[in-house]
């Protein structure tokens, strides 16, 4: 049934239509897929097992009389329509609790986090080319002796030194170059004349000698640069050092955090001989009511949740620097032109402070606004910038795209007066990673028919899903509120 529904040229579109790729359309398809196959699969299961059995413990989507089709097309159609492919990663579980996982690159001695899914890298300490970096403290003398512990590649070796006299004040800058015979040359009077200067290539021990102490510790700077032998046979003399044998080398390791769903139900009552009386002298589908009505409550509650959910877990700074009230602009922001043209020119900071905080390739690919922000973004018509949606069913929907980027409104999202909030967020194109996830362990399926005894034309039938929503990726999502002006 479900390969079938998909078929539908215009449900093909919706899903694209709410997802941010192909990609990530064909990989909610293959999950939404899973989904219903293990219903399918319950169901022959107990026609086999069971064929008398009256109570149906598990309900199929072809049994109901009426209501059982209008299920499983709500079920289908409320996760294409709703703001989970903007906003989520969907999964489906094969048990109520279940992981999402991804990997990040890790050092193989600390277990540092070197290229983590998102945020900073950490490849600093990873010398290229077997560069490295050694600080020397000052002192107020002129002799050092420093064993650096790495096999040194000779003719490398440079002392940089930086000789202040205050923070600001620099007295002189020279450096001690390796001669490649293990001894330094420079300028002359840069080096001292009692202590001849030794370059151990095996351990990276240096000694030297200034020409002159430094005038003040605290500000002068003294490094020694150099390359190391990464390649050759390692050096066993006394003083060389492991320490960074392990720098370049790395591992892949899974992570992962666990959501649970939570189980819940719908009733639906009606009247037969009202329905069966409407039916015949109306003409009216009471089926198709139903099916429409039941799709709009469950897409609500889908917003819902995915909307409270990123509200209650965000804990990422709030963008507040932009004012549109009249009375605070300067300059030329004047007019209403103006001050569309102002709003534009900051989704360029809003998109560079989410790409901060994820660090990698980032860029906004839907913005999540409230009523009163939502407002704003539709302004942008005449400047040729916001697209509307003219499909929209509902309040709380895809309100169209602004720079080809959609835009949700949702009157979910808490905003003061005199102030817009919204969120921009990204999904990878590949649909691996979103500020929300959500696991689906069962969709809207269908309870056995009741009938009243006292009145046997009212009946009841109850639908049942288990789902479950968290925050996944919260460096994925920026919030942003703002003083309306216009």
């Amino acid at each position: 049934m479900y390969s079938n529904f998909m078929q539908n040229p215009d449900m093909l579109d919706a899903l694209h239509s709410s997802s941010v790729s192909w990609d990530d359309a064909v990989q909610r398809a293959k999950e939404y897929q899973k989904i219903f196959a293990r219903n399918e699969e319950l169901q022959d299961f107990y026609n086999a097992n069971k064929p008398n059995l009256l109570q149906k413990t598990f309900s199929g989507y072809a049994e109901t009389p009426l209501l059982s089709t209008q299920y499983f097309n709500a079920s289908v159609a409320a996760f294409v329509s709703s703001f989970a492919g903007f906003m989520s990663v969907e999964r489906d579980f094969e048990q109520p609790t279940g992981l999402f996982y991804w990997f990040d690159v890790l050092g193989v001695s600390d277990l540092r986090n070197i290229i983590p899914n998102l945020g900073p890298d950490n490849y600093q300490d990873i010398q290229t080319m077997g560069g490295f970096e050694f600080e020397v403290t000052p002192s107020s003398g002129t002799q050092y002796s420093v064993i650096i512990g790495r096999k040194i590649l000779p003719s490398s070796l440079r002392v940089k030194v930086v000789d202040k006299s205050s923070a600001t004040t620099v007295v002189s800058k020279y450096e001690l170059i390796d001669n490649g015979q293990g001894t330094f040359m420079a300028v002359a009077g840069k080096l001292g004349s009692t202590t001849v200067p030794t370059i151990n290539y095996l351990n990276g021990k240096v000694e030297f000698e200034l020409g002159t102490a430094v005038s003040d510790t605290t500000y002068s700077t003294i490094t020694i640069v150099g390359k190391e032998d990464v390649t050759g046979t390692p050096s066993n003399t006394i003083g060389a050092s492991n320490a960074h044998v392990n720098d370049k080398r790395v591992i892949a390791k899974m992570q992962q955090f666990g959501l649970t769903t939570v189980p819940d139900m719908l009733v639906a009552e009606y009247n037969i001989a009202s329905l069966g009386a409407l039916k015949k002298a109306t003409g009216s589908d009471m089926a198709s009511f139903l099916f429409t009505k039941l799709r709009e409550l469950y897409t609500k509650t889908i917003n819902y949740k995915l909307i409270t959910t990123l509200e209650e877990g965000y804990n990422g700074n709030t963008l507040t620097d932009l004012d549109l009230n009249m009375n605070s602009l300067k300059g030329t922001f004047y007019d209403y032109r103006s001050r569309i043209d102002l709003f534009d020119s900051y989704l360029i900071n809003v998109e560079s402070a989410l790409a901060t905080k994820a660090v990698k390739g980032v860029s906004t690919t839907a913005y999540v606004a409230g009523n009163q922000a939502a407002n704003m973004f539709q302004k942008g018509r005449m400047i040729g910038k916001f697209r509307k949606n003219d499909k929209m069913t509902y309040i709380n929907d895809l309100l169209g795209w602004y720079d080809e980027i959609p835009v949700l409104r949702s009157t979910d999202i808490q905003e003061n007066a005199g102030e817009g909030t919204f969120y921009a967020i990204h999904k990878t194109p590949d649909g691996q990673m979103a500020p929300l996830a959500r696991g689906i362990y069962m969709p809207l399926t269908d309870t056995p028919t009741v009938g009243n005894y006292a009145n046997p034309t009212q009946m009841a039938a109850g639908i049942y899903y288990q789902e479950g929503t968290r925050i996944m990726a919260p460096e994925l999502a920026q919030k942003v509120t703002f003083k309306l002006g216009i």
